[in-house]
């Protein structure tokens, strides 16, 4: 009786075991035996009439499709298309067309994504894509609603981050709206390069190379996005007149190359109220021009904010507080530090107005001292660093500097999490306390 309680107990455990890894990994399973019994979508299509809206039933649906009418194709999230072929698995090219509450398994390679864009005005949204290239690809694209999607990579094997697509990549596209999205473990959440009037609002990117990716966008808004867990929170580049205005980047230190936020030739932006947490640089800005960076908090980073070949950029009423090294700066001029509020600097306030009648001003000694040798991190703010750093100061060219800073930190931003952070962890603690229930239960059983 001991022996079939005891296979039964390994029994139960084996299904348990399959249970998390099914529930840990959604990506996996056999694509096989549901594109056999999966039903063909494009016939559907085909007979629809410009306008008609299509509602599927649950079930699988074989892909890829190509939509060349305007119509809407719903799910209430029971229909999965899935594609294995070598094209995207839906292709759009008529405008105004509509997607929503549809799961998207996308097994193609190349240039394909689960759904391609080429046409105007289109709205994607409540979509589940998981993919092993790219998952929304727009490309001469303009005036679409990307809203309320989750999309992840899967792969049934462990895959380098350059053999990846992007969450949402953008090319060539104008006045698109990409909003309150969940990205994780692509190559760049989301990518966008050479369009204009954006907004990027509401997204949360993860466990990718770059959170969100910049190039050559002009006049747009990235705002209230989380990003936390990648190699770059933001990477911006080239270009001009941006808001980036109260955003998360929280936990980019992996890398040796990571940051919270990358300005790269960044020119007349404006970049307030943003958290940059626990990064390895907290803001980096090389060639950037005329912007300003108000109200932000950088907290816990190594390093606060590293400027090189920065000019003529204000920073006003930011908040240093818990970096190793708060500052530092090369071949950089005429960048106006005022009011900002330095957890290191003992000021002296003798006008009572809540700001230092003396300066604080940027030293860079420590951290040259320790790029030569990073043993030397061990004599962080010890009196003999600050003695050298400040002889050091005193005969070399004059850092920049602060003229009023606080001496009292602004009212921080809130730097919690979001409601739905941690929810792994606690699926996990589920399903570990559901096997010991499990495992005593039995052992009960073999008592008796």
């Amino acid at each position: 009786m001991g022996v079939k309680l005891l296979s039964k107990f390994r029994f139960i455990i084996a299904v348990l075991l399959l249970t998390c890894f099914a529930v840990l990994n959604p990506g996996t399973g056999f694509a096989g035996d549901a594109e056999s019994a999966a039903i063909p979508l494009q016939p559907m299509i085909d007979q629809a009439r410009a306008g008609d809206v299509i509602r599927l039933a649950p079930g699988t649906y074989l892909g890829p499709v190509t939509i060349g009418k305007s119509i809407a194709i719903e799910s209430g999230g029971g229909a999965t298309i899935i594609n294995t072929s070598p094209n995207s698995a839906i292709t759009i090219q008529a405008n105004g067309t509509r997607l929503q509450g549809l799961n998207i398994r996308h097994q193609g390679k190349g240039e394909t994504a689960g759904i391609e864009v080429h046409a105007q005005s289109v709205q994607l949204e409540q979509l589940k894509i998981r993919t092993q290239r790219h998952g929304i690809m727009l490309r001469d694209a303009s005036k679409s609603v990307i809203r309320n999607n989750d999309i992840a990579f899967f792969a049934d094997q462990p895959v380098r981050i350059g053999k990846k697509g992007n969450g949402i990549d953008l090319y060539n596209s104008q006045d698109n709206q990409i909003l309150n999205n969940r990205i994780a473990f692509m190559k760049d959440a989301i990518y966008m390069e050479k369009g204009r009037n954006e907004t990027v609002n509401g997204n949360e990117v993860s466990y990718s190379r770059y959170g969100i990716h910049f190039m050559y966008i002009d006049d747009s808004r990235v705002t209230h996005n989380s990003g936390e867990f990648n190699i770059t929170g933001a990477m911006v580049m080239e270009v001009s007149n941006l808001d980036i205005a109260d955003n998360m980047f929280r936990k980019q230190s992996g890398n040796v190359n990571s940051q919270g936020l990358l300005l790269y030739d960044v020119r007349e932006s404006r970049i307030d109220r943003n958290v940059i947490e626990g990064n390895r640089v907290g803001i980096y800005m090389e060639r950037a021009e005329g912007n300003r960076l108000a109200e932000n908090a950088l907290l816990q980073n190594f390093v606060g904010i590293q400027m090189i070949q920065a000019k003529n950029n204000l920073m006003r009423r930011n908040t240093f507080v818990s970096n190793v090294i708060e500052a530092t700066e090369r071949e950089s001029d005429a960048n106006r530090l005022t009011e900002n509020y330095w957890d290191s600097f003992q000021g002296l306030d003798v006008t009572n107005d809540g700001l230092s009648d003396i300066p604080y001003r940027i030293q860079p000694f420590f951290q040259r001292v320790i790029a030569g040798n990073s043993a030397y991190q061990l004599f962080f703010q010890s009196p003999s660093m600050t003695f050298l750093s400040d002889i050091f100061a005193a005969g070399g060219k004059a850092s920049a500097a602060d003229d009023s800073p606080l001496m009292k930190p602004d009212l921080l931003p809130s730097t919690g999490r979001s409601s739905n952070d941690g929810g792994m962890g606690v699926l996990i603690i589920g399903l570990i306390l559901l096997l010991t229930s499990v495992f005593t239960i039995s052992l009960g059983g073999i008592r008796k």
